[in-house]
């Protein structure tokens, strides 16, 4: 087995986002999506979630991947994977865009998607790609690139 990297990458149209889902789509059993702000039941992504997907675990967390918080805790929703949670997420833009201001510094653009924290786990739970939404991070393993 070979050693895989991970890779930051910028999240700049719809079209590298919906390239993404098809990317991730084969390689996904799991996915894991993070309520950073707590619990929320009313939150889109969430309820489809849980109609399309079988919830396998959620649990309150302080620490996730590519975050560590201290004090207030998040939601964590483990499911097993559904196709139709891919066609649920290819209608909207992104999961943010990464930009620049007008002075030339980072900046990020959030979506409908909101800033809930999204990972996707291949069938050994091993993550193939994970965001940090609210800060505009994305990292994906260097294989699927």
């Amino acid at each position: 087995m070979r050693e895989e990297h991970w890779v930051s990458i910028a999240l700049t149209s719809h079209e590298q986002y919906l390239d993404l889902l098809k990317k991730l789509k084969g390689k996904t059993a799991y996915i894991v999506i993070v309520q950073i702000n707590g619990e929320d039941d009313e939150d889109e992504i969430i309820a489809n979630a849980n109609t399309c997907m079988q919830l396998i675990e959620k649990r309150s967390v302080n620490k996730w991947l590519g975050t560590k918080t201290r004090g207030r805790r998040a939601v964590q929703f483990c499911y097993r994977k559904e196709d139709s949670f891919f066609r649920f997420l290819s209608t909207y833009p992104s999961f943010f865009f990464n930009r620049r201001d007008r002075w030339g510094c980072d900046e990020v653009e959030y979506t409908d998607f909101g800033t809930d924290d999204i990972a996707f786990l291949d069938d050994a739970q091993t993550p193939l790609f994970f965001t940090t939404t609210h800060e505009g991070y994305a990292n994906i393993v260097s294989s699927i690139l």
